[in-house]
């Protein structure tokens, strides 16, 4: 079928505005620097030709109109002006155009401005959530969007086309993903049901109680419920003994009954007026119906409608064919003059009061009779309702008279406004809104609702006409010649301020000629608008339905400066048979306490289940559920374009990030396909951040004059909703038990807290998936100079400013998941009194005080945050429960939000008193503290502070508990440097100026704590063997041998180095070799067997003749025999200034070992080095021989200088036999050495 949208002529002055205007030429969003108009939205629009939101389109969104520029001629600044202007931003001077420590907010229209104080990125987000918070709260309320004397904007489609606008046939009318209501289950009158409707005699009806959960309905005496949701749980009540003419369900009085009882079922025969009181279903039990012994005579009268206050418990009744009002009495107590029951007539007085009218008796005498009594039809009241908050009771009469009655006491009722039709009437003509379908002579009201006041402040009810008009009704109070509704006391005047026409039937018909509603039956109306009318039809009733169009409204508002108007979306729903009743199944939806963003339904869409409304036929019970904004979206699949030219870029990009990565939340997750295309379109329709010019066309270069993009804006849009009911409300409240004890809850229930954690960790995810897709998530931090052209430097100011923003988001974020996931740790009802109850009396105070947004963004509620987490620690502890438990939750759930490890060091030096103060009188209470506090020490050396790691090692030192004290200065070394950066630089031989110094010296301090430890205890070892020494020898016949194995500190000793021997860091090792090569105990490191100590004698032997000797005497130990011939060969060879015969010793050790056994495939390589060191070491002895003979010729006496030159140069390296032949014995003659060397060489 053909789909057609007929909003007034006017209408598109407001509606479809994006926040910021344009479209690239490519389908896609540009910036608000293209101001293109957009084509008006029409079927086409809709339909959208099968084009992607991102595909080539010639049509162009609408852009919000904005005024004329002022001429001022004078103040233009030149042409060359600009041109310097903007060569500063090029060569990087930056004209800052706000006040130092100023940041950029979005104002009401999105555009960044500057505002003063926040520095951080938590403030700076903090600004942005406030702002649209602000924004979002300050929707028009009712009064408002129906300021007009008349309306008729909707967005529907006339139920004469054939196919809908998507291509596929529809029945009646459909306008696809934008029908406000779906029916989304049915549930047949049940085969039991009609077989008792089948016995019916004398007269049936039917209803629905969904408070619980039940329908009904009345065969003659008898009362059936059943499950509307499932088609089972019968109940029946069959004792009354006369047909049963009227059913209703109020609430009782409070105090008359027992908290068990939540409501009264209330029966009105011929005869009897009963009360049944009533224990809703609970825990898996069904319904329980209670006898009250409260019944009064109906002698007279026949029962139409009943009514009963939520607030008061009073009942209400009408009288069938009379316009009185009737009221029930009921008490718990009964007297001699009264019972427990009564019933009283409000509207006559005296004895007549208790007594039938003279129409109650027409009705039992004939009608010859009767017409001597009334010479027309008697006006009867077809509805009643009311308004506990105004203390008013509404009636609608069958003549079209609408009547206030206040409830001025607990038993009075006193008549105050009576509004006929004609005075309705004559009212709309004086506003200009009569109309053919308001006609008195045709027209009549059908229905009333009464509208909260949270909802509106004006308007007390809505009338709806036969011809489906809404009329808005004012109540007010006058005063003579001024009227004014704010006084104290009920109203006495009631006023027609607005008509609400239905959709027209074709584009050119005018709205108050619309017959599209005419027939209507009755409607109701729920909150913030939901519009439900009932159409007489042949075969069956006709059920419409509208909704406002929350998104395009809020839209209004915020970038137009004339009056928003009231739109709709609206469809025929799909119904069977004839409409018994409308009635509300979910909690009435409300955004706000006040009338101001009361039907924001936008903003509550993420946190407010949708509402659902449960339509009764005489087939069975029709649930039909709200189509949120954000399920629209998600449903148009490729044709998002229309969406975003109807509500904006701000809103389309929060509502496709809404799709894109919720899993959770009310509205549900989407399919796959349908977050794919909502990510594309969150990606493309975004826009780019740019620079806004001011009102003299100059451009202001800085970043507090960006406007960022529509991402941002979705962005920081979407977060403030998710948060909108917490924000800034306290998260913990005081309450008190029956017995007067105080006791803490959460103000705020567990399942909603994780629902917001489930979308914001959601929405945390799809953002660092997706980081490098999305502009300014990743981008710079700073400027970075001119990057060429004009252009190019100017975007690259603005992608700086939108990753500022970003970030911004991006951190709070973080903090909100976090704190999210911490408050639903710590408000679990049995923990919160406990962990309360720890904590001081003023930190109680200002913890009842701290709201979410406190908690997410201040150090305040941070610190709070800590003191909470030492309470729970405390609490575990006393408990005897693991602490560990509660850290690890801490870690993994909120690390960076609260620090657990100041907690954890709380109570680990808490138990190092304890041990202090238990030393002496229980040893084993003293070891399990001590185990314990090194446990938590341990989980802390992250964190910890080094003056506060060496006070918890000075404590465990003086309580002897040298190993957990060495144990704790070794974590935290391993702590500082996780990614053992350290071992790294020291392995590059520590260059200057490396970032990864600083990590190193803290290794190197955690490093020197541990060799304080052993110091420490090698000192108490030496103290105590001192000691015994020195006792033994005082003795009789006293030896100076001691038994060092048996002393108390020697124990300790080996324990404490066990523990350091066995630690796996590498660069502990080599600090702790080099600790024992400073104290002169390198002879110790023999004794290590450690996988580290062979390459720290490797690493280490090429600069130190000593630890080259103890290489090869570990390889000696070790039978690693060639290994250990290949060092002494190299010392050979080597420098350290070593004596020829400390060479020729290193040799013939080399030549022993590489005779000595080795693997077989060490074997040639033994024989060949041990060759090698043969060969050198005949040249030694030859060298050696030289240098003998020098020392004792006498020919050098006379220069000794000489002699000594010559010893040096031969009491060094092991020279080759040329030079020893031609340098020193051929020269000095000495004929044997020259016959052994000739030898040697041939």
């Amino acid at each position: 079928m053909s789909l057609s949208l007929f909003p007034s002529p006017s209408s598109f002055t407001h509606l479809g505005s994006p926040a910021v205007g344009g479209g690239s030429a490519d389908g896609g969003p540009s910036d608000a620097r293209n101001n293109s108009p957009a084509a008006p939205v029409t079927p086409a629009n809709l339909r959208g030709g099968g084009q992607t939101p991102w595909s080539a389109s010639s049509r162009q969104p609408f852009t919000p109109k904005s005024p004329p520029k002022p001429q001022q001629p004078q103040q233009q600044q030149p042409q060359q002006q600009q041109q310097q202007l903007q060569q500063k931003a090029v060569d990087g001077r930056l004209n800052p155009t706000t006040p130092a420590k100023q940041t950029a907010l979005p104002d009401k229209s999105g555009i960044v401005s500057a505002q003063s104080a926040p520095t951080t990125p938590i403030d700076i987000a903090k600004g942005y959530v406030n702002t649209f918070l602000d924004t979002d709260s300050f929707y028009p309320d009712l009064d408002r969007v129906i300021q007009q004397s008349q309306s008729s904007e909707y967005f529907f489609s006339p139920p004469s086309s054939t196919a809908s606008a998507y291509g596929q046939p529809t029945p009646g009318s459909d306008i696809g993903p934008w029908t406000p209501f779906t029916r989304t289950h049915i549930s047949n009158i049940p085969d039991i049901i009609f077989e008792q409707y089948n016995k019916t005699e004398c007269y049936t009806q039917m209803g629905l109680f969904p408070e619980l959960e039940r329908a009904w309905i009345t065969v003659d005496n008898k009362l059936f419920f059943w499950n509307y949701m499932n088609g089972e749980d019968f109940l029946s009540y069959e004792d009354l003994q006369h047909t049963i003419l009227s059913v209703q369900l109020v609430k009782p009085s409070p105090g008359t009954f027992v908290d068990s009882i939540k409501y009264l079922l209330l029966l009105a025969t011929p005869l009897e007026f009963y009360i049944l009181a009533v224990a809703p279903p609970s825990g898996g039990s069904d319904i329980q119906l209670f006898e009250t012994s409260m019944s009064v005579s109906l002698k007279g009268l026949e029962v139409d409608k009943i009514k009963g206050s939520d607030r008061t418990g009073r009942i209400f009744m009408t009288n069938r064919g009379t316009s009185d009002i009737w009221e029930i009495t009921y008490s718990n107590a009964e007297s001699w003059f009264r019972g427990k029951c009564a019933k009283v007539c409000h509207t006559r007085g005296g004895l007549a009061g208790f007594t039938p009218s003279v129409a109650d008796v027409s009705r039992f005498v004939p009608d010859v009779i009767s017409s001597y009594f009334s010479s027309s039809k008697a006006e009867s009241i077809v509805a009643i309702e009311v308004d506990d908050d105004r203390l008013l009771v509404y009636t609608l009469s069958s003549k079209s008279t609408i009547r206030a009655y206040h409830m001025s006491s607990a038993t009075d009722l006193t008549l105050v406004i009576t509004y006929n039709y004609s005075s309705i009437y004559s009212h709309l003509q004086m506003i200009n809104a009569a109309s053919p379908l308001l006609d008195p002579r045709s027209t009549a009201i059908v229905s009333i609702q009464p509208i909260h006041p949270i909802e509106s402040a004006q308007i007390h009810l809505i009338a709806t006409t036969s011809t489906g008009c809404r009329l808005f009704l004012r109540a007010v109070r006058s005063f003579g010649f001024g009227i004014s509704s704010n006084e104290k006391g009920p109203p006495t005047n009631m006023q027609v301020i607005q008509v609400r026409f239905p959709p027209r039937e074709s584009p050119t018909q005018l709205p108050s000629t619309s017959a599209a509603l005419k027939g209507t039956r009755f409607s109701k109306i729920f909150s913030p608008g939901y519009y439900f009318a009932v159409k007489e039809g042949q075969a069956g009733d006709n059920l419409f339905v509208s909704a406002p169009d929350s998104g395009r409204v809020l839209l209004q508002s915020t970038t137009s400066n004339t009056t928003p108007q009231l739109i709709e979306t609206a469809a025929w729903a799909d119904i069977e048979g004839f409409v018994q009743e409308i009635a509300l199944l979910s909690p009435p939806f409300q955004v706000s306490n006040r009338p101001e963003g009361f039907g924001n339904e936008v903003a509550g869409q993420y946190t407010l289940a949708p509402t659902e409304v449960a339509v009764l036929t005489n087939t069975g019970v029709h649930i039909y559920t709200r189509r949120y904004m954000v399920q629209t979206f998600a449903m148009l699949g490729n044709d998002a374009r229309l969406f975003f030219e109807m509500y904006g870029r701000a809103e389309t990009c929060c509502t496709a990030l809404s799709v894109a990565c919720a899993t959770t939340g009310p509205a549900g997750s989407s399919p796959l396909d349908a977050r794919e295309i909502a990510r594309k379109a969150f990606i493309e329709f975004g826009g780019k951040a740019h620079l806004r010019d001011d009102n003299y066309g100059v451009t202001m270069i800085s970043l507090d004059s960006v406007r960022l993009s529509g991402r941002f804006e979705g962005l920081s849009m979407y977060m403030a909703r998710i948060v909108r009911d917490i924000w800034r409300a306290p998260i913990i409240k005081q309450l008190k038990a029956r017995d007067g004890k105080a006791f803490y809850s959460s103000n705020v229930s567990l399942p909603k807290l994780n629902s917001h954690h489930g979308m914001l960790y959601d929405l945390y995810q799809f953002l660092e998936q997706n980081r490098s897709y999305i502009d300014g998530l990743s981008g710079p931090d700073h400027v970075l100079g001119a990057l060429g052209s004009n252009n190019a430097r100017l975007d690259e100011l603005s992608l700086q400013a939108e990753h500022r923003g970003m970030h911004a988001l991006m951190t709070l974020l973080g903090h909100m998941t976090e704190g999210l996931s911490f408050v639903s740790m710590i408000v679990e009802p049995r923990k919160l009194s406990e962990v309360m109850m720890n904590l001081a009396a003023d930190s109680q105070q200002r913890l009842l005080k701290l709201t979410f947004q406190d908690l997410f963004t201040s150090e305040t509620g941070k610190e709070l945050a800590n003191e909470l987490v030492r309470a729970m620690v405390n609490v575990s502890i006393s408990s005897g429960s693991s602490v560990d438990s509660v850290i690890d939750v801490l870690r993994k759930r909120c690390g960076s939000f609260c620090s657990s490890d100041a907690v954890v060091l709380y109570k680990s030096l808490e138990l190092l008193n304890k041990a202090k103060s238990v030393a002496s009188s229980d040893p084993d209470m003293k070891m399990y503290c001590l185990t314990e506090s090194v446990r938590l020490l341990e989980l802390a050396a992250g964190t910890i502070v080094f003056d506060e790691l060496q006070n918890s090692v000075s404590i465990l030192l003086s309580l002897d508990y040298h190993p957990g004290a060495i144990q704790v200065a070794l974590k935290a070394a391993t702590e500082v440097d996780r990614g053992n950066q350290a071992i790294t630089y020291f392995a590059d031989g520590k260059p200057a100026l490396d970032p990864r110094e600083a990590i190193y010296a803290k290794r190197e301090k955690c490093y020197h704590l541990a060799f304080n430890i052993l110091d420490d205890v090698d000192a108490r070892v030496n103290g105590e063997i001192a000691s015994m020494q020195h006792s033994e020898q005082l003795s009789p016949g006293g030896s100076t041998v001691v038994n060092v194995s048996e002393t108390k500190y020697t124990q300790l000793q080996s324990e404490t180095y066990g523990i350091a021997y066995g630690s796996h860091d590498e660069l502990f090792h080599y600090f702790f070799y080099d600790w024992f090569m400073a104290r002169g105990l390198a002879g110790r490191l023999l004794d290590i067997d450690t996988p580290y100590i062979e390459q720290y004698l490797q690493r280490n032997a090429s600069s130190s003749l000593e630890v080259a000797d103890l290489l090869w005497t570990f390889y000696c130990k070790k039978e690693q025999f060639l290994a250990a011939s290949e060092v002494l060969y190299r010392l050979s060879r080597a420098g350290f200034g070593l004596p020829l015969s400390q060479r020729i010793e290193y040799l013939s050790r080399a030549r022993g070992f590489c005779n000595c056994y080795g693997p077989p495939g060490q074997r040639q390589t033994m024989l060949r080095l041990g060759q090698r060191a043969q060969d050198e070491l005949e040249v030694a002895y030859i060298q050696d021989d030289l240098l003998s003979a020098v020392r004792n010729d006498e020919r050098f006496l006379d220069d000794e200088q000489k002699r000594a030159e010559i010893i040096d140069k031969l009491d060094s390296l092991v020279l080759d036999l040329t030079t020893l032949y031609n340098e020193f014995a051929s020269p000095l003659g000495y004929q044997s050495i020259c016959e052994a060397i000739v030898k040697a060489a041939s």
